[in-house]
C-alpha cells in the first residue's frame, strides 16, 4: 500500500488585497503568490504510520551527528519531489480552477515497475488534491471579503 503526503512548504511569497473602488459594486480581488510545496510517496503496511514525527526526525538527526535533518519524513520512500505554482495569481485565474502546478520528481527508488506506476499515479492524486486545495482557498478569499 502507498501513502503520499505533502511534507513541506519551502516557498510560499506573495501578496493579496481587496479593493473597493464604489460601495455599490463588488470588491476586487487581487492576489499573487509563488507557491513551492514538497511532497513524498512511502510504502505502508496496513495500519502502520509511515511518517515519521518531529521528534523521530529530530533523534535521527541528532544521531548522526551533524545535526541536520533526514532527507525524507519516510523510511520507506518510493517517490519524491516538488510541486510549484510560479503564478498562483487573481489574473491568471483558471476558468474551472485548474491551477497548472509544475511537477518535479527529486527522488526515484528503484522499486518493481508496478510500485513505480502506482507511486506515479498517487502523485497525479495529490497533485490534483492540492490544485482543488487552492481552488477552495480562492472562494473562501472572496467569500470572506465579498
Amino acid at each position: 500500500r502507498l501513502r503520499a503526503l505533502v511534507t513541506d512548504v519551502l516557498r510560499l511569497v506573495g501578496d493579496a488585497s481587496v479593493v473597493r473602488l464604489n460601495p455599490h459594486k463588488p470588491p476586487l480581488f487581487y492576489f499573487d503568490y509563488f507557491l513551492k510545496v514538497e511532497w513524498e510517496v512511502a510504502l505502508a503496511r496496513k495500519g502502520q504510520s509511515v511518517y515519521r514525527t518531529a521528534d523521530e526526525l529530530i533523534a535521527v538527526a541528532a544521531k548522526d551527528g551533524d545535526g541536520k535533518a533526514p532527507p525524507s519524513v519516510s523510511e520507506q520512500r518510493v517517490l519524491a519531489g516538488t510541486f510549484k505554482l510560479k503564478e498562483f495569481c487573481s489574473e491568471e485565474e483558471p476558468a474551472a480552477g485548474g491551477w497548472q502546478l509544475a511537477t518535479k520528481v527529486k527522488h526515484r527508488h528503484g522499486a518493481d515497475p508496478e510500485v513505480s506506476r502506482m507511486a506515479e499515479e498517487l502523485c497525479g492524486v495529490l497533485r490534483s488534491q492540492l490544485q482543488d486545495l487552492l481552488s477552495a482557498w480562492v472562494e473562501e478569499y472572496k467569500r470572506h471579503w465579498s
